[in-house]
């Protein structure tokens, strides 16, 4: 049977006081606390009993391989993770990568906070149908699509183009109505920005189909792409976009137009700019539209083989002390 990692006693403790902390500031019940944590209850009230009895510490034992993660190690993992409840291992892993927080696989990362029962797994959708050909390149194909938004007391329309290949937001605006003459606006500036000329897939809305959207095709030169009707997988990245917006926006109050457009501003700049995208090895999309990819995954294969010899170099200490 598997040996558990060591929890050290200064997590746990913050773990039991960030528990109580948002029981009180949010009235939440135990259990939604606990699964917004992604903690079993089980391990939560052995963790209390400890507490009590001020004994949160584990016995230390040696390690059982010169691989074996550092307790150090484990710490930052456990502490990173807590601090960002909702992201999977694998991103997780690379951030840390990225961050200079620890170097470890994303196989590893993955038994540490199993271990801590921390594992926190997003649902997938299953794909449906064909594929089509994907670009080799940025702005070789774009992504559109409206998002309704609410803004105080009124009803907004946030448009987004986003670039296939890099999953890159090119650009957006928040508009106040969803006419074909406001969507050609905010596709013709992302055309202007760039000087690409893409092919466009959309759905089969109205906005998509009208006379001005016809002309922006034409005076560009683009090729228009419509979905399947009833298919809206096959616009699925920017879907997904706008699900990620929907739940980075939740809890936001947004009071006004010019509020909510410096919120969805600073959002979409963390999107290009930070967060790791799983389709892209857990790089940010900046990396495949303006940066060099290649480079930096080399870079943090690089990482990863120094720590590992550094991390055999110390187990292999402790084995020896232990023998």
């Amino acid at each position: 049977m598997r040996q558990r990692t060591r929890v050290p006693a200064a997590v746990k403790a913050e773990v039991v006081a960030l528990v109580a902390r948002t029981r009180v500031w949010t009235g939440w019940s135990l259990r939604r606390v606990l699964r917004r944590l992604g903690l079993s209850k089980s391990r939560y009230h052995a963790w209390v009993r400890r507490a009590e009895r001020a004994c949160l510490e584990d016995l230390v034992r040696p390690p059982r391989s010169p691989w074996q993660a550092l307790p150090a190690e484990v710490e930052a993992v456990l502490g990173y993770a807590l601090a960002s409840p909702r992201e999977g291992y694998r991103r997780l892993a690379w951030m840390m990568v990225d961050a200079d927080v620890a170097y470890l696989s994303p196989s590893s990362v993955y038994r540490i906070l199993d271990d801590a029962d921390l594992l926190y797994r997003w649902k997938r959708s299953r794909p449906v149908g064909e594929r089509p050909a994907e670009p080799t390149a940025p702005n070789q194909r774009w992504h559109t699509d409206l998002m309704y938004l609410r803004v105080n007391d009124s009803w907004y329309f946030l448009v987004t183009v986003l670039d296939a290949y890099s999953r890159y937001v090119v650009h957006w605006d928040l508009v106040t109505s969803m006419t074909a003459a406001d969507v050609r606006l905010v596709i013709q500036d992302a055309l202007r920005k760039t000087g690409a000329t893409p092919q466009v897939v959309t759905d089969n809305g109205s906005q998509f189909r009208a006379k001005d959207f016809k002309e922006l095709v034409r005076d560009f030169a683009l090729e228009h792409i419509r979905i399947r009707t009833y298919h809206p997988e096959s616009n699925g990245r920017v879907e997904r976009f706008h699900r990620s917006t929907r739940d980075a926006l939740d809890g936001a109050e947004l009071a006004n137009l010019s509020q909510a457009r410096v919120i969805i501003g600073r959002w979409v700049a963390h999107y290009n700019e930070r967060r790791l995208h799983a389709a892209l090895h857990y790089l940010p999309p900046a990396e495949y539209y303006t940066g060099d990819p290649t480079a930096r995954l080399a870079e943090r294969q690089q990482k990863l083989r120094a720590a590992r010899a550094r991390r055999r170099a110390v187990n292999q200490q402790g084995l020896e002390a232990a023998a």
